[in-house]
């Protein structure tokens, strides 16, 4: 009779910890973890929940199934794949269960990333390795996300200096917030090429390297804007008339960050210094 109520406790605290068509928060595999094993539940026993939760939710609630099927397997790790028959019961697929597992751990792993910023620290980075791990996301997956999420900060910074660009009337003057936008780009790529080498780098999180906008689906369409942000930019660093290797080198970074061409970059260099050689007085 005691352990009938354990499971029956045991099926409540499931139904409580899985949401329905709410997302995942990332706590539903420890409270259930916590709450078996306060009621000193067995993995077969507790198992047997989970499976009982799945007839409700299968063919009814088909995101509630996968979310359960995510769940479940990481509570029980190991040995879901014999005390959780989901093909032998419900007549799925490795397939099919290989989306849920996938599908649900990259929604977690993108809400664990919408925290990271631009001042990344080495401790970030583990825990954000950690919680792929934990969720069992494939590195490769876990690498394009991160790097979706550092190109976006970058756009963030690139929609705010084109805004306060394209907002200024005064003719020949580049707005200091223009160039502190692009140094917070580059600064930001720095860091993460010198992380991307740092020792014992296996321990971070997956996509560490310097940035490319390159290659973007949307890349064509933001061209013309970039080489108006890369044009003020380089006309602040040539303020003096002086081209130099250590102005040219921010300047080769910015190029490879917006993914323009070599020619293309070396044409607004030529540009802004016939400019400014041209505003000086003979």
């Amino acid at each position: 009779m005691e352990s009938v109520h354990k499971m029956q406790h045991s099926n409540q605290s499931s139904v409580t910890c899985m949401p329905g068509h709410e997302d995942l928060k990332g706590t539903e595999v420890e409270a259930i973890k916590k709450f078996k094993k306060a009621l000193g539940l067995d993995d077969v026993d507790a198992a047997n929940m989970h499976l009982a939760i799945g007839r409700r939710l299968y063919r009814k609630r088909l995101d509630a199934f996968q979310k359960l099927i995510f769940v479940s397997n990481l509570v029980f790790g190991d040995a879901s794949d014999f005390i959780l028959p989901w093909k032998h019961l419900f007549g799925i697929t490795d397939y099919q269960i290989d989306i849920a597992m996938r599908e649900n751990a990259k929604s977690l792993y993108a809400l664990e990333l919408k925290s990271i910023g631009r001042g990344l620290d080495i401790g970030t980075l583990i825990e954000v390795r950690r919680v792929q791990l934990a969720y069992k996301l494939f590195d490769e997956v876990a690498a394009d996300m991160f790097k979706e999420h550092a190109k976006k900060l970058v756009q963030e910074n690139i929609s705010s200096a084109l805004s306060i660009l394209k907002s200024n009337t005064s003719a020949g003057n580049i707005p200091t917030e223009v160039i502190n936008e692009v140094n917070s780009i580059l600064a930001f790529n720095r860091l993460l090429t010198v992380l991307s080498k740092f020792p014992q780098g296996e321990r971070f999180a997956r996509g560490l390297g310097p940035i490319s906008l390159a290659g973007d689906f949307d890349h064509d369409m933001m061209v013309g804007d970039l080489k108006i942000l890369y044009a003020a930019y380089t006309t602040e660093v040539l303020s003096d008339g002086r081209l130099d290797d250590e102005k040219l080198g921010p300047l080769n970074e910015l190029r490879n960050i917006f993914g323009l061409g070599k020619r293309e970059a070396e044409a607004i260099i030529e540009g802004v210094m016939s400019d400014v050689k041209s505003q000086v007085p003979a």
